[in-house]
């Protein structure tokens, strides 16, 4: 009996298995935040959830852009580095309007984590921080002086068109 080599593997096969590790990893990721939940309320997992990706946000971009070779920052190489989060290879779930080669608006019309919440009448997830605090450190590991910035992001009022901008 033989091991499995990726290098073996199909290109579809090894797209597939990044996709289904991803899934793996939100699933993970979801579980451990409804048992902080269920346990000890919303504020709690909300502050250590935002603690988590404090850490994983910059290690996740930091491990792309090695994989990927980028040199060099600018918003193109942000853009490719939030391209490949693990989060966004599950279904690609933020927009983006390029206003300026200096300016990119990202909004996410769907957001899997809202949806399911509202599926289980749970309240919205109030994320704004994370959000933040997760796309500023990914474009600060490619493009240091990249500003992020939240115009709108649960528990903020928002539109039914999107969930964040």
């Amino acid at each position: 009996m033989k091991q499995v080599r990726l290098e073996e593997l199909p290109k579809e096969t090894l797209i597939e298995l990044a996709r289904m590790y991803a899934r793996n990893w939100q699933t993970l990721d979801g579980l451990w935040f409804g048992n902080v939940e269920a346990q000890y309320g919303l504020e709690a997992a909300v502050k250590l959830d935002l603690k988590n990706w404090e850490r994983q946000s910059a290690v996740e971009a930091e491990r792309i852009k090695k994989v990927l070779k980028l040199d060099r920052g600018g918003l193109s190489s942000v853009l490719k580095v939030l391209s490949l989060m693990s989060w966004q290879l599950v279904s690609p779930i933020f927009d983006l309007e390029e206003e300026s080669p200096q300016k990119i608006v990202f909004y996410y019309p769907r957001c899997p984590v809202q949806e399911g919440r509202k599926r289980q009448g749970k309240q919205e997830f109030p994320c704004k921080a994370i959000k933040l605090t997760l796309l500023s450190n990914i474009a600060k590991v490619v493009e240091p002086r990249a500003a992020v910035k939240c115009l709108m992001c649960p528990p903020d009022p928002h539109p039914d068109k999107f969930w964040c901008k």
